[in-house]
């Protein structure tokens, strides 16, 4: 009596043990952490040019605060930490970027609201924001070394969190400064050339011959062409994205 045929697979069944083209577990575990990884960088940059970018809105130069950005961040992130993996290298990569991310979304919420009550001072965010990182640095160091085995890193006091008095700079020869141009004040162009950075590492852009004297250089060269060219009363910068490239955007103010 002839045997009858086994009939075919039912579509989306789960193919038999050692069929061509499975992926054993070990394979989808190591795509699972790669894709993870591979997110959680993404995250990284993303924060890293939401933080340029705050930086332009507090400081006058982006007038627009980046809400809607900031929102979509924090519910990336928040996906990303919910994401399970065995990987101890990879966990402690996302908790310390959710505690970066809620770090900054204090202090961007505390200036926004010390803004709209008149109580905002851009140097006293400045000083928040470099102490900050500071505490960071110093938290990841010790997290790290505590995760290869080794004894922690010395960690600054949690006092960081408050700002603390800025020390004195000495003064620097007057050959190595870089004069501020017209319109334009030296903590505008720190934050200006920042989110330059930034956006240029997210065009997958080399930055590594990118100096803030450079960036300076060029725009004290262009604020006094266009403040003639178009008699304006100050000239304003900010980072576009043109083409696929990241670009400096003169605004003259008339």
């Amino acid at each position: 009596m002839p045997v009858p045929p086994k009939p075919p697979a039912r579509p989306g069944a789960p193919l038999a043990k050692g069929a061509l083209g499975a992926e054993d577990p070990l394979s989808r575990s190591r795509r699972g952490k790669d894709e993870l990884a591979e997110a959680v960088q993404g995250l990284e940059e993303e924060l890293e040019t939401l933080k340029a970018r705050y930086e332009q809105y507090f400081l006058g130069i982006e007038r627009r605060e980046p809400v809607r950005w900031r929102e979509e961040l924090k519910r990336n992130v928040a996906r990303v930490k919910g994401a399970f993996t065995r990987n101890a290298g990879l966990r402690f990569r996302i908790q310390a970027l959710h505690a970066r991310y809620l770090s900054y979304e204090r202090l961007w919420m505390r200036s926004a609201r010390e803004r709209e009550e008149g109580t905002y001072k851009r140097d006293l965010f400045k000083a928040r924001l470099h102490a900050r990182a500071k505490a960071e640095r110093a938290q990841e160091a010790g997290g790290k070394a505590a995760a290869e085995g080794a004894g922690p890193a010395p960690v600054e006091p949690a006092a960081a969190a408050s700002p603390p008095a800025v020390p004195a700079r000495p003064p620097q020869p007057a050959a190595s400064r870089t004069p501020a141009p017209g319109g334009v004040g030296e903590a505008q162009l720190r934050a200006l050339y920042e989110a330059y950075v930034a956006a240029k590492k997210q065009c997958n852009e080399d930055v590594s011959r990118l100096t803030y004297e450079a960036v300076a250089r060029s725009v004290a060269k262009q604020v006094p062409e266009l403040m003639t060219r178009f008699k304006a009363r100050s000239v304003d910068f900010k980072v576009e994205v043109k083409d696929g490239r990241a670009v400096l955007k003169a605004i003259p103010k008339v």
